[in-house]
């Protein structure tokens, strides 16, 4: 008798063990299960967010085109203006003075191409104002600028007899001042090596450190490219330079 009960408790905990395990292992299927439902999840989100990246990149390039396509459209509006700054305009008409001085000392008469030539004074600056002549074509004005640079040499207050705290006096093209902004930085990195820039139809040109050609730089973005290029290639050069010792 006691034997058949000592059997039948045996079989009976048997049998609760088999059913413990059999949850379990639902238990288990169903967590395989979930975590392929999240794995499959995480999949579809992986590849939205590689969509959404994308499209962000996308925008972010459309973004700056728009960008400099409005500043030059900005600057086409100056494209036929020059100014001439490095002094403080002294009376009404001293900005005529400094224009026909100007003329004579580069040796052209462009009075029948000038459409306009007008003071701009800026209080806030102490040393200098600035004289804006503005061409009737803008083949006229680079034709005056060539003439400028012709001179192969700084035109100082001096050469139009007037007073300045500046040693020289500046004729150049009137740019926006995100171009001007872009001009200045690109000559900064003449200190790394970068050949001299130029101004030509609207935006700063430079000679590509590497391949020597004609690049536009049309923001800034393009000039942070530019450093990046002009650091590495010192890097290597110096490093060059060290393995040939």
């Amino acid at each position: 008798m006691s034997n058949r009960r000592s059997n039948t408790a045996k079989a009976g905990k048997e049998s609760k063990s088999n059913g413990d395990v059999a949850q379990q292992l639902e238990a288990i299927s169903a967590k395989l299960s979930k975590l392929d439902e999240l794995e499959k999840l995480n999949r579809d989100l992986l590849g939205q967010l590689l969509k959404l990246s994308h499209r962000v990149t996308e925008v972010t390039v459309e973004n700056r085109l728009l960008r400099q396509e409005i500043e030059d459209l900005k600057q086409e509006r100056l494209q036929e203006e020059v100014l001439i700054k490095g002094f403080k305009l002294q009376g009404p008409e001293h900005h005529q003075e400094v224009f026909h001085k100007v003329c004579e000392v580069i040796g052209a008469d462009v009075a029948e191409n000038v459409k306009e030539v007008r003071p701009l004074i800026f209080k806030q600056n102490r040393k200098t104002d600035a004289v804006l002549v503005k061409f009737w074509r803008v083949g006229d004005k680079h034709q005056f600028i060539q003439r400028v640079r012709a001179l192969k040499r700084p035109i100082t207050p001096g050469d139009l007899n007037i007073k300045s705290m500046n040693k020289f006096v500046l004729i150049q093209d009137h740019l926006t001042p995100e171009k001007q902004r872009v001009h200045r930085l690109t000559w900064e990195l003449c200190k790394l090596g970068l050949q001299k820039p130029w101004f030509y139809k609207g935006s700063t040109w430079v000679t590509h450190p590497e391949t020597q050609e004609r690049l536009r730089v049309a923001d800034s973005k393009d000039v942070d490219e530019l450093q990046f290029l002009l650091v590495t290639q010192g890097k290597v050069n110096t490093n060059s330079n060290l393995d040939n010792q």
